[in-house]
């Protein structure tokens, strides 16, 4: 199992005094004991497929090895938008921190009338609490207009540390929470 799976397996597993986490990605519904860990990240994702035209929506591929993400050899390059605080990804038992490219420079200041340009950007990189090594990577890529229209054109990525994608697309779990966000399908960062 690698540990992209194992992170995901950990996730999908409520804790006893589970509760909704205030902003990210705690499931709207309970989910049943066989579900696999990763089958929100299905429905739209592929290992292996490079950014998508628009499309009718197919059934779900199936999974494939993960491959080196184009931005990968860049993330040394992207610039810290937060400090390190708890993640509101996977039950918020993780510590974050965002960072971005250049283009998604204005990331910080979003407001109402405010939007990334496509080419922008952002990685959540998740740490064990009190650990200098990341775990888990999470990304958010603007893609030109039409890619995901209902989706505010982001594209969602999950990484390993060493920058493979696991899973990418128009995520259904990404989506659906991300759309309660307020400013461009984003939220603000760890706190």
């Amino acid at each position: 199992m690698s540990l992209a799976s194992a992170m995901l397996a950990a996730a999908a597993r409520p804790p006893s005094r589970w509760a909704p986490l205030p902003l990210g990605c705690a499931p709207s519904h309970p989910r049943a004991p066989a579900a696999a860990a990763s089958d929100w990240l299905e429905d739209g994702s592929s290992a292996a497929t490079e950014p998508r035209a628009p499309a009718a929506p197919t059934a779900a591929p199936p999974a494939a090895e993960p491959v080196t993400w184009e931005l990968s050899a860049q993330l040394a390059s992207f610039k810290p938008a937060t400090g390190r605080a708890r993640s509101q990804h996977f039950t918020g038992d993780m510590e974050a921190e965002v960072r971005i490219n250049a283009a998604a420079t204005p990331y910080p200041l979003l407001g109402p009338e405010r939007v990334l340009p496509p080419g922008a950007a952002l990685v959540e990189f998740h740490y064990p609490a009190s650990s200098s090594e990341p775990v888990m990577l999470l990304a958010m890529v603007k893609r030109p207009a039409g890619y995901d229209p209902d989706g505010g054109d982001w594209e969602y990525v999950v990484l390993t540390p060493q920058g493979t994608s696991t899973h990418r697309g128009a995520l259904t779990l990404c989506k659906r929470c991300h759309a309660d966000a307020p400013h461009d399908h984003l939220f603000g960062g760890p706190r």
